[in-house]
């Protein structure tokens, strides 16, 4: 079944994107190489914080550099993602350690399946969780990006003339529009993953007092508020930088092209 929903993908994305659509193909095929890369690397005892930084970067350059191509607004895309993920690095680390997020929630230990799982693993449970944060929020904050750099670009190859503060306003208002959707996504996909979750809640019958107190809960909306953290943040850094760049090379008509 599996082969036969990639060979369905394939074959509409070919059909819509040509070209295009076999390289996001490609693209989808190295991201899924690289994540097995992690699971591996850090069920041999690599440090997961470490790994996950390093997949991060490696699969920004094939979204971007090798899906998109090289060239300005790509490179400007790239230096916003790693500054929001240093940032979300930062405040990931703070949300899990005083959470205590990572591994099994109070409401899954108590499952049956609880039972058979050995609690000496030795692997940081919340730095696992980080890195989980960091990757999972890679396509949110790389959409946002690229949108509103892209969107600047257009804007000042087509009135060159107006000033950085115009620019710049004209990238956020744009980064406006496209906010409120991502944000519905990234709820809606949280949700979405948690419905066995609120299923085990009504079914063994905690009090809501307990589940909106609950590790499980938080563990749940840690991910979405970080992700929605980071495009909240790359649209206003994406949208200045892009200006500044934009502004600083007035003369390199060879970028405006790309």
């Amino acid at each position: 079944m599996v082969k036969i929903l990639g060979v369905l993908l394939l074959a509409l994305m070919l059909l819509v994107g040509r070209d295009r659509g076999l390289q996001a193909f490609l693209t989808i095929l190295m991201n899924m190489a690289v994540l097995a890369g992690v699971v591996l690397a850090i069920a041999y005892g690599a440090p997961p914080l470490a790994v996950s930084a390093l997949a991060g970067v490696l699969l920004t350059v094939l979204i971007l550099f090798y899906q998109n191509g090289n060239n300005l607004k790509t490179r400007v895309s790239f230096a916003v993602i790693l500054a929001v993920l240093l940032a979300t690095f930062a405040v990931g680390w703070l949300l899990c350690a005083e959470g205590n997020a990572g591994g099994y929630s109070e409401i899954k230990i108590n499952l049956d399946d609880g039972l058979f799982l050995d609690g000496n693993v030795s692997l940081s449970m919340q730095q696992v969780q980080i890195g989980v944060i960091l990757l999972g929020l890679l396509g949110a904050v790389k959409d946002a990006a690229v949108a509103v750099t892209s969107a600047v670009f257009e804007v000042h190859r087509n009135n060159p003339e107006l000033l950085p503060s115009q620019l710049f306003a004209s990238g956020m208002k744009i980064g406006r529009e496209i906010l409120s959707t991502t944000i519905n996504t990234l709820f809606f996909s949280c949700v979405g993953e948690s419905l066995l979750l609120f299923n085990l809640v009504c079914y063994w019958g905690y009090s809501f007092g307990y589940f909106l107190n609950s590790k499980a809960l938080y563990q749940v909306f840690l991910f979405s508020g970080a992700a929605g953290l980071g495009c909240i943040a790359a649209i206003p850094l994406a949208s200045f930088a892009m200006t500044a760049v934009l502004k600083r090379k007035k003369g390199g008509a060879d970028e405006q092209t790309n």
